[in-house]
């Protein structure tokens, strides 16, 4: 089979002995092969997963890199996601009790996890990139904030957001499977715990943050 379709490419074709034979590569556009152009082939095609560079690039533990990995792909489980499985489920936000729960909702649309982001920001002097009431996406709001600040500042905003995020899973946990009170405070204070440790661990953007004023563009 194969014999026939290359008889049928070259049964028109005509050498012409006069002329030097030539090797040209078809995937670069000077038709010069180099390596960096056939690994660019292997990922043509490919689908672009907007967040993954926030999320593997910035400065945070593993386990909540995985987190953030889990909350771009909406695959925590929250009730949203155990009510499709039939599975128990709280009937509203356990941060709130005004809504029901799904990741978005849990950390950017939430009342309690919007005053808890305006004033970890507002201690950074990043204030103006917290929530707003038109945010629904939690990948969407963190793009923008991300985008509006640069260098270390923005190094230092996403590593924030890394542990706000985690802190915010966290207590919301202990509230659905510990019997805990929502409590403004006691994330404050567990944020401001593991911000230390963190910059102390090598999070040099968190270190840059402690700034009293940061610029944000």
């Amino acid at each position: 089979m194969e014999y026939f379709q290359l008889w049928d490419l070259l049964y028109d074709f005509e050498l012409q002995p006069e002329v030097e034979d030539s090797h040209t590569w078809k995937l670069s556009n000077g038709g010069q092969y180099s390596a960096k152009s056939a690994y660019d082939s292997f990922f043509v095609g490919k689908i672009l997963f907007r967040p993954w560079e926030r999320i593997w690039k910035t400065w945070a533990p593993a386990k909540c890199r995985f987190f953030l990995w889990l909350v771009a792909h909406k695959r925590c489980w929250t009730s949203d996601r155990l009510a499709r499985r039939g599975l128990p489920h709280p009937e509203k936000c356990p941060l709130c009790d005004q809504a029901d729960e799904s990741i978005d909702h849990l950390l950017i649309e939430c009342v309690f996890s919007r005053q808890f982001w305006y004033y970890i920001l507002r201690q950074v002097g990043l204030h103006s990139l917290a929530p707003q009431p038109s945010d629904n996406s939690f990948d969407d709001w963190w793009e923008k904030a991300s985008a509006a600040t640069s260098g270390l500042t923005q190094k230092g905003l996403n590593s924030l957001i890394f542990l706000g995020a985690w802190i915010i899973w966290n207590h919301r946990n202990s509230c659905v499977f510990d019997g805990a009170i929502p409590n403004i405070a006691e994330t404050l204070k567990l944020v401001g715990d593991e911000r230390r440790r963190w910059t102390l661990a090598g999070a040099r953007g968190l270190s840059h943050l402690t700034a009293p004023a940061q610029v944000v563009s």
